[in-house]
């Protein structure tokens, strides 16, 4: 078969997997500003992320998702479809899907964890069909780490002021 995105990732062996069942995450990948297959990143530069679910029964309008996590566990990133209003109305039994988020990495050079769902909603109940928490590591390499959790791309110019000669 076709070599997997995900081989090019480190996977976490401690990963949670739970779910109904009815949609599978068959796959995950990075794919740099070259649109390079990689599990490093660099700050500051586009990258995309993309799963791949294949639905094992009818799932009325599926939710895709993805957060990033810290080494200690905290979220600090992420979005869903439905959030980027990008909706599937009805998936079925036997269809595969290839989600693509594209963005900049703003994230601080070092390692997170990347987690992936696949939910919806139910009769106004929220149900999950798929969800990897900590599925592998991202390694973002950066040339300059500025302080705190992301970077507000500040430009900065230091000025000298004209005085007045001194009388």
């Amino acid at each position: 078969g076709e070599m997997l995105w995900k081989s090019a990732l480190t996977l976490n062996e401690q990963k949670l997997k739970y779910g109904d069942g009815r949609a599978e995450i068959m796959d995950v990948g990075l794919f740099d500003h070259n649109g390079e297959l990689t599990g490093m990143i660099l700050k500051g530069k586009p990258f995309t992320l993309k799963m791949r679910v294949r639905f094992l029964a009818e799932v009325p309008a599926p939710i895709f998702a993805f957060t990033i996590k810290d080494s200690k566990g905290t979220e600090l990133t992420g979005t869903n479809t439905l959030i980027e209003d990008c909706q599937v109305v009805t998936a079925r039994a036997g269809e595969e899907y290839v989600i693509s988020f594209r963005q900049s990495m703003s994230l601080q050079g070092g390692e997170y964890l990347l987690s992936l769902g696949c939910t919806g909603f139910e009769g106004g109940e929220f149900v999950v069909h798929d969800r990897l928490y900590d599925v592998a590591n991202i390694t973002v390499i950066s040339n300059k780490n500025t302080v705190g959790v992301y970077d507000m791309n500040s430009r900065v110019s230091v000025e000298k002021e004209k005085r007045t000669a001194e009388t």
